[in-house]
């Protein structure tokens, strides 16, 4: 598989993990880069650049509190 179809494939994954705990969990503040990695299985390297993928489009809003990142879909 493609680097490309792989990071794009990855971004599936994360889109729907995120899109999940908003509706399911009604968390509208996201979740850390740690949670969506434990929730995906996605080696690190692939979860930021599945993130990147999606913040390059548009999709994610990124909340921050000192050293806490937690990561959402845009509405």
């Amino acid at each position: 598989m493609e680097m490309v179809e792989k990071i794009g494939n990855a971004a599936g994954e994360v889109w729907k993990t995120l899109k999940a705990w908003q509706t399911l969990e009604g968390e509208s503040e996201g979740m850390s880069p740690a949670m969506l990695k434990n929730r995906t299985g996605l080696p690190s390297n692939l979860l930021h650049e599945a993130i990147g993928w999606l913040a390059r489009e548009d999709k994610l809003i990124f909340y921050t509190n000192g050293k806490n990142v937690r990561i959402a879909l845009k509405e």
